[in-house]
C-alpha cells in the first residue's frame, strides 16, 4: 500500500473543509435548538396566557361564591337573632305565668296554714286527752286493737325501703 503524501496546502485545505463541515453542522444544530427554544417559549407563553385566564375566571367564580356565602351567613345570623328574641319572649311569658302561679299557691298555702293554725288553737288538748282516757277505760279491747293498727301503720310507713 502506498500512501500518498499530501502537501501542506492540501492538508490545510482538508482540515478547513472538515472544520467547515463541522461548523456547518454546529450552526445547523444551533439553529434547530434556537427554533425549538422559540417554540418552547411560545408554548409557555400560551400556557401562561391560558393559566392566567383560567386563574382570573377561577378568582371571579371564587369571589361570587364568597359573596353568596356572606349573604347566607347574614341570613343565618338574622334568623338566629329572631329565634333568640322569640325564645327570650317565651321565657319571659313563662316566667310571668309561673310567678303568678307561685303567688297564687303561696296565698292558698298561707290561707290553709292560717285555718289549720286556728283549728289547732281551738282544740283543747287536755279535754281531748281526757276523752281518750274515758274511751280507753270504757272500751279497752277496741283501744288496744286501734293502738295496734296505728302502730303497724306507722311502722310500715317509716320502715327503710330497698
Amino acid at each position: 500500500m502506498a500512501t500518498k503524501k499530501k502537501s501542506v496546502d492540501e492538508a490545510i485545505e482538508e482540515v478547513v473543509d472538515e472544520a467547515s463541515d463541522g461548523l456547518s453542522g454546529v450552526k445547523e444544530s444551533l439553529a434547530k435548538a434556537q427554533h425549538s427554544m422559540e417554540r418552547a417559549k411560545s408554548s409557555m407563553q400560551d400556557a401562561y396566557g391560558k393559566a392566567k385566564d383560567k386563574a382570573q375566571v377561577a378568582a371571579e367564580r371564587t369571589g361570587v361564591y364568597l359573596e353568596d356565602a356572606k349573604k347566607y351567613l347574614a341570613e343565618a345570623r338574622e334568623k338566629m337573632s329572631t329565634l333568640a328574641a322569640k325564645g327570650r319572649e317565651q321565657a319571659e311569658v313563662l316566667y310571668d305565668k309561673s310567678k303568678d302561679q307561685y303567688e297564687a299557691l303561696s296565698e292558698k298555702a298561707k290561707d290553709l296554714y292560717g285555718k289549720a293554725k286556728d283549728r289547732v288553737a281551738e282544740v283543747d288538748f287536755k279535754e281531748k286527752g281526757d276523752q281518750v282516757v274515758v274511751y280507753v277505760r270504757e272500751n279497752p279491747g277496741k283501744a288496744i286493737l286501734i293502738a295496734l293498727a296505728v302502730g303497724f301503720l306507722v311502722g310500715y310507713a317509716t320502715r327503710p325501703r330497698d
